[in-house]
C-alpha cells in the first residue's frame, strides 16, 4: 500500500508506528496529471482508495485515466455538490423543499432577502468540515453574512440556501454494491450551541425500535439508488424531525473523525476493508459481515479553546484504567496553526471509549474527554 499526501502531519500519529510498512508519496493530490505520472511508476498498481471529499472527484480522474475500477462519477458529482443534490432530492419527493443558489458577490438588492423562508441555513456548495454554514434567522441578518461569505474561503463558486430543518442530527453509515445496500448503523451527534454547527460528539450504533429502522434503510437506499450511487459507501448526514427524515447532506465515503473505527469495534469488521473490495473491483465483504452489534463505541472530540498555535495535551495518563478503554487518537501535531473553533478545523484529536450501549459508551468518553486539557502556546 502507498499513500499519496500533500499533508503527511495529517497522519503522524499513524504513521508513527509503522516503520517502513507504508510507502508515502509527497504529491498535490488535486494535481491529476502529477498523480497519474506519480502512480504510473506502480507496475502492478491493482487500485485507487479514495478517501475525503476535496480529494474525490480528482481520484475519480485519476482512476479513469489510468483504467481502475471506480464509483460512478455522475453520483459523486452530484452529491458533491450541496445545492444539486437538494434540487435532486426535492424534485424526487426526499425533500420538503429545493436549494436556491446565491453568489455572495453579487448584489441582489430586497428581492433575496424576500425570496427565502426564515430561518435559513446559507452554505459553500462544496463545504466541508462545517466549515463556511450559516444560520440567517431574519432578513435583517442576510447582508451580514453575506459579507462574511465573500471574504471567506469558499471551496464552491456560490453558496446554497437550503431549509432549516428542526431536530437531531444523525448520520447513517451504509456500503452499496449492485444497487443493494446495507445500512451498517446509526451515529448520533452533539452539535454546539447555534449558531454554529461544530460537532462534539456522538455514538454509535444508535438504537432505533426495528420498525424504524426499516423505515430509515428503505429510505436511505431509495436515495442512493436515485442519486445513481449502486456502488461504495456513504455517510449520509439526516434529521429526524417531527414530519419524518430530511436529509441535510450525502457524503460518498465512510465518516470522518473516528467513525470507522468504531464500526469496527462494534461490529466486529474491518470497514476499512472494503475500501480495498471497492477499489479492485468486487463486493465488499462487509455487505454480510459484522451483524452482531458486540458493544456501543462514543467519541468526543477535544477542540482548541482559541486560535493560534497547538502546544500539547494535559491529562492523557489520566485515561488509564478510565472504564471503556479510553484512546486518544491525535488529529492536530504540537505547533499546528489553529485558525478556527467553530467548525472542525478547530479539532486537536479525539477520545474513544467502548460500552456495552452506545449510550454508556458515550458517557465514559464524555468522563474521560473531561480528563484532558488542551493548551496553546502564546
Amino acid at each position: 500500500m502507498v499513500l499519496l499526501t500533500s499533508d503527511r502531519s495529517r497522519y503522524a500519529s499513524a504513521l508513527a508506528g509503522l516503520g517502513d510498512a507504508l510507502d508515502v508519496v509527497d504529491v498535490d493530490t488535486t494535481d491529476v496529471g502529477r498523480v497519474v505520472d506519480v502512480l504510473r511508476g506502480y507496475p502492478d498498481l491493482a487500485g485507487l482508495v479514495r478517501m475525503m471529499e476535496f480529494w474525490s472527484l480528482p481520484a475519480l480522474a485519476v482512476a479513469r485515466k489510468l483504467g481502475l475500477p471506480h464509483d460512478s462519477v455522475d453520483a459523486v458529482e452530484l452529491v458533491r455538490d450541496k445545492g444539486r443534490l437538494r434540487r435532486h432530492l426535492f424534485e424526487n419527493g426526499f425533500s420538503r423543499a429545493p436549494s436556491i443558489l446565491i453568489d455572495p458577490h453579487r448584489e441582489y438588492g430586497e428581492e433575496l432577502a424576500a425570496a427565502l423562508s426564515y430561518p435559513v441555513i446559507l452554505k459553500d456548495v462544496a463545504g466541508i468540515f462545517s466549515e463556511n454554514v450559516w444560520l440567517v434567522r431574519h432578513p435583517d441578518e442576510l447582508p451580514a453574512v453575506l459579507t462574511a461569505a465573500r471574504t471567506a474561503n469558499l471551496r464552491g463558486p456560490v453558496l446554497t440556501a437550503e431549509p432549516y430543518f428542526v431536530g437531531p442530527l444523525y448520520s447513517a453509515e451504509t456500503v452499496s454494491w449492485d444497487g443493494g445496500t446495507r445500512v451498517l448503523g446509526v451515529t448520533s451527534r452533539k452539535l454546539s450551541p447555534e449558531p454554529h454547527f461544530r460537532e462534539e460528539m456522538g455514538s454509535f450504533p444508535v438504537y432505533f425500535p426495528p420498525e424504524r429502522y426499516a423505515e430509515l434503510t428503505r429510505w436511505i437506499s431509495a436515495i442512493l439508488e436515485s442519486v445513481g450511487y449502486r456502488e461504495g459507501m456513504t455517510h449520509t448526514e439526516f434529521i429526524v424531525t417531527t414530519t419524518g427524515f430530511e436529509i441535510v447532506e450525502i457524503n460518498a465515503r465512510i465518516g470522518g473523525a473516528t467513525i470507522g473505527e468504531a464500526i469496527n469495534r462494534a461490529l466486529g469488521v474491518n470497514a476499512y476493508s472494503a475500501f480495498v473490495d471497492l477499489a479492485l473491483g468486487r463486493r465488499p465483504s462487509l455487505m454480510d459481515e459484522g451483524r452482531e452489534v458486540l458493544q456501543g463505541v462514543g467519541q468526543v472530540a477535544l477542540y482548541a479553546p482559541s486560535t493560534g498555535v497547538f502546544d500539547r495535551i494535559d491529562g492523557i495518563e489520566a485515561l488509564a484504567g478510565h472504564p471503556g478503554s479510553p484512546e486518544y487518537f491525535a488529529v492536530a501535531t504540537p505547533g499546528a496553526a489553529i485558525e478556527s473553533t467553530i467548525d472542525q478545523r478547530g479539532v486537536l484529536g479525539l477520545v474513544m471509549a467502548t460500552g456495552e450501549t452506545a449510550e454508556l459508551a458515550m458517557h465514559n468518553a464524555m468522563s474521560a474527554a473531561g480528563k484532558l486539557t488542551a493548551k496553546m502556546r502564546p
